[in-house]
């Protein structure tokens, strides 16, 4: 399974990596929206995560683009106090919108999920 994540936090980058290595998914990373943009066109990933709270660029923005244009699977975290980002991300489509808390978890479960599926 391929995997974009769209972050500059370098904890979350190695975590991420962790885990895709764990469950045999390939992650791509991106930390800008022409990075992911390019990323999401060249790969055409199975996810794309985007952090919801970053202030790099419009998450909101580039998941529309990237739901119009490449119909991504997209899989959204926030900080548990910000539920606003929760609400807006449903609006737009995301298929897994999760705390910050459970992120790791439920990623997890998504790329086994994946991974049984193919």
């Amino acid at each position: 399974m391929r995997l974009v994540a769209a972050t500059s936090d370098l904890f979350l980058r190695s975590r991420i990596s962790e885990l895709a290595k764990q469950t045999g998914a390939d992650p791509l990373f991106g930390t800008g929206p022409d990075e992911l943009r390019q990323l999401v066109a060249e790969t055409r990933p199975e996810l794309v995560i985007l952090d919801l709270s970053s202030t790099d660029f419009d998450p909101f923005s580039v998941a529309r683009e990237l739901k119009t244009t490449f119909n991504s699977r997209l899989f959204g975290l926030y900080p548990h106090v910000r539920t606003e980002l929760k609400k807006r991300a449903d609006e737009i489509g995301f298929e897994y919108v999760v705390p910050n808390s459970s992120f790791l978890p439920s990623l997890r479960r998504v790329l086994l999920e994946r991974a049984e599926d193919d």
